[in-house]
């Protein structure tokens, strides 16, 4: 297992232009998925009685793709918090403690924190940091 990362206000602010990219193509998917939802029902409908459908592949990979864009997003030591609205948390040491930088898909940088066990809506202003 790797150690965890702690960020820095300027390290987060380093990948959010990646970060932005990675979670663009998430709602993507997930929108595609949204599209595919009737289809996907018939689809799970069918597996017990006839063992799938011919969109069975394309349906499993856009499951997979979600996986491994959220797995790199991981693996950087970013928490994905939600894409309903689209948030990611950065572990951050203050005073010796645990925090969260946090994030919102579309912000331009890092304006907020909160303690782990607060969260979104515990969200303060940088400056209170």
């Amino acid at each position: 297992m790797q150690e965890k990362k702690y960020f820095t206000v300027e390290e987060a602010n380093e990948y959010i232009p990646e970060l932005t990219g990675h979670v663009r193509a998430l709602l993507q998917l997930k929108d595609g998925l949204e599209n595919l939802r009737a289809e996907l029902d018939a689809f799970f409908e069918a597996i017990p009685s006839n063992g799938g459908d011919k969109n069975a592949f394309s349906h499993l990979q856009v499951g997979v793709e979600i996986r491994r864009i959220i797995d790199r997003i991981e693996e950087r030591g970013c928490l994905i918090k939600g894409l309903e609205p689209p948030l990611v948390d950065f572990p951050h040491m203050y005073n010796g403690r645990e925090v969260y930088l946090c994030w919102r898909y579309g912000e331009k940088e890092i304006g907020y924190w909160h303690e782990i066990d607060s969260g979104y809506d515990g969200r303060q202003p940088l400056e209170k940091l």
